[in-house]
């Protein structure tokens, strides 16, 4: 069963979907909804995009989280439309009508510099890097914004046993695709007697064009196809299907096969259908989303694909690796999530942490106070917000793993508050917690001592705050000098909080 069978029933109640191709198609091709459409009929102001099936589940399912409300927190109200690759027919186009659907990285990327037909496109999924001497050629028209790590591997049957050997080194996968003498049976490498077919995936896939350069070869030998050969022709015939990157459909039933997959996406594939060539035959890769070089700045793509934008945040984490893919970093932990790069070779990815808050609330003199805990595997860093059902009151920067506020005041009785703690980096992932506090007011107001102890705790707080900016922008005997005073200031900080304790 292909990943994209798979993922039907979990998304079929979410959104309306589609696909088609951009080569030549039957004139009024109907729309054919496909679970990989995140909006079946988007608007002008949507951002629209297209192309490659290796990045097409993790854009739908970040797409998904996005239109489902995650836009409202980066200042935006549009939805974002990514097209499936798959399903043949039409796509519709706010402006442009009826289209025909692009599939592949190159065919994404072409569409979105075909103005004519397609200039309601935002974006094209792309698996390859931007430029390079293509039929796309894009030139500086178009710049690539990667967010993502890949690795291509290859894939044989395991439905059927293979007759592939455990392992093959690059030097002989090589050969295999140039069909040299001697390389066209896997007895050859140690497996068992059968006339090797090495396969590609179809013409303009990114990950065709990226297997062929990690093999270091210009052309492929004549023993290699990109469709399945039913018949052992060696020609095209109608009703042979095209290999579709990432789906088991031309390998799983045959022994002989052989072709290039995504790793992750292959981990997605329901029943365990392929084996995967891994080892020396690993070539990681980063992936992107193409933009048009005069949209880049626009606030809705920053908004979304930017390095401070939603696809490299830790919201979007979780859909980047339920798509078979790992989230690259923003700059500020040392990657190229969201940046501005054509190709790239730097492949820091975010070590996704999860973090835990606990939330007690005691009534003292001046409210109640709330103090929230929050921990993970390693420290994690950012803010967290008090709630009284849908009102903020507060939010604090977590400090020494905690960070507390005292509700002025409050009615007297039952009272329910939820604090959200809300990672600053792509790094952690954010959680929540509630606590039920019945609040009885004391005879009189809270003691100057308290109120005192609380300022000095308020003054503290921000100190420590303003010293991490600056510790950023530091360097040298500067930023070693504001590390002691940040150390101070955190000292300060805890006895603050247990004066505040103290005169509670």
């Amino acid at each position: 069963m292909s990943v994209r069978k798979t993922l039907t029933a979990t998304f079929a109640a979410a959104v309306a979907t589609s696909a088609v191709t951009l080569v030549a198609s039957p004139a009024h091709a109907a729309y054919n909804p496909q679970p990989e459409d995140s909006k079946a009929t988007p608007v002008a102001a949507d951002l629209i995009g297209v192309g490659s099936d290796t990045t097409m589940l993790a854009l739908h399912k970040a797409a998904l989280l996005w239109n489902g409300g995650a836009r409202t927190s980066h200042g935006q109200s549009n939805d974002v439309a990514t097209f499936s690759a798959l399903g043949g027919g039409e796509v519709n186009l706010p402006t442009n009508g009826a289209q025909a659907r692009p599939n592949g990285s190159s065919a994404g990327k072409a569409a979105l510099l075909n103005g004519a037909q397609y200039s309601d496109l935002d974006f094209a999924r792309s698996s390859d890097r931007i430029g390079g001497t293509g039929k796309e050629a894009e030139g500086e028209a178009l710049e690539g914004i990667p967010f993502a790590l890949d690795t291509v591997v290859s894939a044989v049957s395991n439905s059927t046993p293979s007759h592939a050997p455990a392992s093959l080194t690059k030097a002989q996968l090589k050969s295999i695709y140039l069909c040299e003498a001697g390389a066209t049976d896997w007895s050859s490498f140690g497996g068992s007697a059968g006339t090797i077919k090495p396969l590609v995936p179809q013409s303009g896939s990114g990950t065709e064009k990226f297997f062929k350069s990690q093999l270091g070869i210009a052309s492929y030998g004549s023993c290699v196809k990109d469709y399945v050969d039913a018949n052992g022709n060696g020609t095209k015939d109608a009703g042979e299907s095209s290999v579709q990157e990432h789906d088991d459909a031309a390998v799983k039933a045959d022994a002989n096969a052989i072709v290039p997959i995504s790793q992750g996406r292959a981990a997605l594939l329901s029943g365990n259908t392929v084996r995967l060539l891994t080892g020396e035959l690993a070539f990681k890769r980063a992936v992107y989303n193409a933009v048009r070089a005069t949209d880049i700045s626009k606030p809705e793509i920053q908004a979304f694909f930017g390095e401070n934008g939603f696809l490299c945040s830790a919201a979007a984490a979780g859909a980047i690796a339920a798509g078979g893919l790992t989230q690259l970093a923003t700059p500020a932990n040392g990657g190229v999530c969201g940046t501005a790069a054509d190709t790239t070779s730097n492949f820091t990815t975010n070590e996704v942490v999860a973090s835990t808050t606990t939330l007690t609330g005691t009534s003292v003199a001046a409210g109640v106070q709330l103090v929230a805990k929050v921990s993970g595997s390693s420290q994690p860093s950012g803010s967290v917000s008090f709630y009284e059902g849908a009102t903020l009151l507060k939010t604090s920067p977590v400090v020494s793993g905690q960070a507390t506020f005292v509700v002025p005041s409050p009615t007297p009785g039952a009272h329910t508050y939820k604090a959200v703690f809300t990672p600053n980096n792509a790094k952690f992932l954010g959680s929540e917690a509630t606590v039920s506090v019945s609040y009885a007011p004391p005879a009189a107001g809270p003691s100057p001592a308290l109120v005192a102890a609380q300022a000095q705790l308020d003054a503290a707080k921000a100190k420590v705050a303003t010293l991490k900016k600056k510790i950023k922008k530091a360097t040298g005997a500067k930023k070693v000098k504001l590390k002691k005073k940040l150390k101070k200031a955190k000292q300060a900080v805890a006895a603050a909080t247990a004066a505040v304790a103290a005169a509670s």
